[in-house]
């Protein structure tokens, strides 16, 4: 209480100096009265929007393994190996059958072109030309399934070696070292951190508004504010028997780097307008409790406010229930009315 009296008879001392308030520029503003959007503020988690649990598509025994739940990987990045001596012989395997099927098919070819010749010479017969074809035709066939079966054993091998579908951080490891999998074996859970979204309920007496408007602003971690409209904003046509709560999804921007699933941030969710007087952030004063502001009154004195603070509006300003009237003057640069009270001190100290 002492020091609230202090500082009143500082600002008195001040209000009775006129003549300093011509050595410093004063920044004058007038209260606005502005229409604001009124809104509801809810949480919103984080979620990914790409989740996958990775399956082996092969058999094998685990032979190495190189991330653990908990690491970021890369897209392309090795997560495990399997052994590979039964891909690697079906694959060789494969390689020796399609050489035959090949060699085999040149020389039918060849065959077939010859025994055409003849035959237009009229020195072959019609037999000998449909064998020769059914010959090609059977080489082609056994060459195109070898080929098919060289593929697949180049997929075979290739799944022996797991590697990350796309950039995120891996959730769940499923296996151990030395585990024998089969196709379809769950081996890791990840999750992709570059597109992501977030989840928050509406409860039933705001849905109606908040669809009306479909207008979100959600506040990130650093700060930032962003805002998404209709075709970002996905409503869900139920609502939670338990709470009686309608899910809503909002997209975030790709690629944020201070966002992770799991995160809790705050959503606001637009249901109408309000009118509202508002200032320049800058011409509000905070100490500790207290919220004023310097008001110039129509003969230019200079008068400390008392004031009740309300919600930031873009812009950078600031909204005050109570303390002011519209088109009341406010100063913008407080820091000049307090280089005022220190040189009106220093008069006062000096004529003492």
């Amino acid at each position: 209480m002492r020091t609230l009296i202090k500082t009143i008879q500082a600002i008195l001392i001040l209000i009775s100096c006129n003549s300093y308030a011509d050595q410093v520029a004063i920044k004058t503003s007038s209260v606005q009265q502005l229409t604001i959007d009124q809104s509801i503020v809810l949480d919103a988690q984080v979620e990914a929007i790409n989740q996958t649990t990775l399956s082996a598509q092969t058999s094998g025994q685990i032979t190495d393994i190189f991330i653990d739940a908990g690491d970021i990987v890369n897209a392309g990045d090795i997560l495990l190996k399997l052994k590979d001596d039964n891909q690697q012989a079906s694959y060789k395997s494969a390689q020796a059958t399609l050489k035959a099927t090949k060699a085999e098919l040149v020389d039918a070819t060849k065959s077939l072109k010859r025994i055409k010749e003849i035959f237009a010479k009229r020195l072959s017969s019609q037999q000998d030309l449909d064998n020769a074809k059914a010959r090609y035709n059977i080489a082609k066939a056994n060459y195109d399934g070898a080929n098919a079966q060289l593929n697949s054993a180049k997929e075979q091998l290739r799944y022996t070696i797991i590697k990350a579908p796309y950039s995120g951080i891996v959730l769940e490891r499923h296996i151990n070292l030395g585990e024998i999998v089969a196709p379809g074996t769950p081996l890791f859970t990840g999750t992709s951190l570059n597109q992501l979204r977030v989840i928050s309920q509406i409860p039933q007496r705001d849905i109606k508004q908040v669809k009306q408007f479909s207008k979100a602003k959600i506040i990130l971690p650093n700060g930032e504010k962003f805002v998404q409209q209709d075709n970002e904003i996905k409503f869900y046509a139920y609502a939670s028997p338990q709470s009686s709560t309608f899910k809503v999804r909002i997209a975030l921007p790709k690629e944020n780097k201070n966002l992770y699933p799991g995160m809790y941030l705050k959503a606001y969710f637009k249901i109408g307008t309000r009118t509202a007087l508002v200032i320049p952030s800058s011409a509000l004063i905070k100490r500790s409790e207290l919220r004023g502001v310097y008001v110039q009154d129509k003969k230019g004195r200079i008068h400390l406010r008392q004031v009740r603070e309300g919600d930031s509006i873009e812009g950078d300003f600031v909204e005050i229930l109570a303390g002011l009237s519209i088109n009341e003057t406010v100063i913008t640069n407080p820091t000049s009315v307090i280089t005022m009270l220190i040189s009106a001190n220093k008069t006062s100290a000096e004529v003492k």
